[in-house]
């Protein structure tokens, strides 16, 4: 073990990880033939089927579906006193949105660096302001939009914009996918 762990630090300085976590890996992939040796394959294989169908390369015609993580947004459900107000806030920007036949994805999709879907609460503020659409929400109005539309990201909240820019352009009586 300890002969693994030197190797595997040497080959990783680059990188901090401590014996715990190296342990832990090491337990977990451990071949059953040779207790020195890691079953490289078998790791492979979990890695691999995270991101894409596996053995993909030897079938390449076959359908294989994108991973999509589950939109915390449209589940959240406010009081019902909280979801009309949303409601009709939404009401007012989708006349709005409608009137100006305003693009929503472009300017959410300009801070959006990974492509998760996500922007910070100050960013979907900015861009509701630069669509001119901030002027319309009173201080209860931003707070009760925020949280309709929050989901948690790592140690943050965050704004599920996918979500809310297909209600608003369905409000709005735009098709999804159609500029």
């Amino acid at each position: 073990m300890d002969d693994l762990y030197s190797i595997f630090n040497k080959n990783t300085k680059n990188y901090r990880i401590c014996f715990h976590y190296c342990a832990l890996f090491f337990f977990s992939y451990r071949s059953r033939v040779d207790v020195n040796a890691i079953e490289y394959k078998k790791f492979c294989d979990e890695i691999e089927s995270i991101f894409t169908t596996d053995s993909l390369e030897k079938n390449p015609l076959v359908n294989s579906e994108q991973y999509v993580a589950m939109k915390d947004a449209t589940n959240i459900q406010l009081d019902p006193d909280k979801e009309d107000r949303v409601a009709n806030l939404m009401d007012k920007m989708a006349k709005r949105v409608h009137s100006r036949r305003m693009q929503l994805f472009p300017l959410f999709e300009d801070f959006d660096r990974v492509r998760n879907g996500h922007v910070t609460q100050n960013q979907f503020l900015r861009v509701l302001n630069d669509l001119g659409l901030l002027t319309l929400l009173n201080g209860f109005e931003k707070d009760n939009l925020l949280e309709k539309f929050r989901v948690r990201v790592g140690g943050r909240d965050d704004i599920d914009y996918i979500t809310f820019c297909h209600e608003l352009n369905a409000l709005a009586g735009f098709e999804a996918g159609i500029p």
